[in-house]
């Protein structure tokens, strides 16, 4: 590359950059939404995939003094989508899907359903098979709680119901 291409190049980004802060954008998580998830009380379901949630959500958000709750029921449903010409399933699709009801006294509660969808390799060996279903749940698991982090702020932060910083 060259060095007029590579000057070029970078005023460019220094003025995207600049004229971007004079548009009114504002990063999702630094608005006032994402500030008043972390450290929220989270209710959901005992299965493993509630663990799974659980546990993305908290590594997500972190620790905090949320005056938030947050109710979650989240099921999953498994489909063959390759089949070998056996017959024999040999690759799956996993949708986890979560209702949510994030709840504050005082406040409506914002609530609705968000699904992640990944897809599996079913080996013929079990232990491979369970490994592989395990590895999908925790993906799915994974994806749900970002997303729903990113719904949740949204939603939060278009509201303006963001708690005092007293």
């Amino acid at each position: 590359m060259s060095r007029s291409l590579r000057l070029s190049a970078a005023l460019a980004a220094g003025l995207a950059l600049l004229t971007a802060g004079g548009c009114g954008f504002q990063p999702l998580y630094a608005g006032p939404g994402y500030t008043a998830l972390p450290g929220l009380a989270i209710e959901s379901g005992e299965d493993r995939i509630d663990y799974l949630v659980d546990a993305a959500l908290r590594r997500h958000l972190g620790d905090g003094d949320s005056p938030y709750r947050l109710v979650l029921s989240t099921r999953l449903r498994e489909s063959p989508i390759g089949i070998s010409a056996s017959g024999v399933a040999r690759r799956y699709s996993l949708t986890a899907l979560t209702r949510y009801s994030l709840q504050r006294e005082g406040v409506e509660p914002v609530s609705g359903r968000i699904s992640e969808t990944v897809q599996f390799d079913a080996p013929a060996d079990p232990a491979a098979l369970i490994a592989a279903r395990s590895d999908a749940e925790s993906r799915a698991a994974r994806l749900l709680a970002e997303r729903l982090a990113q719904t949740l702020a949204a939603e939060l932060q278009r509201r303006g119901r963001a708690p005092d910083p007293s």
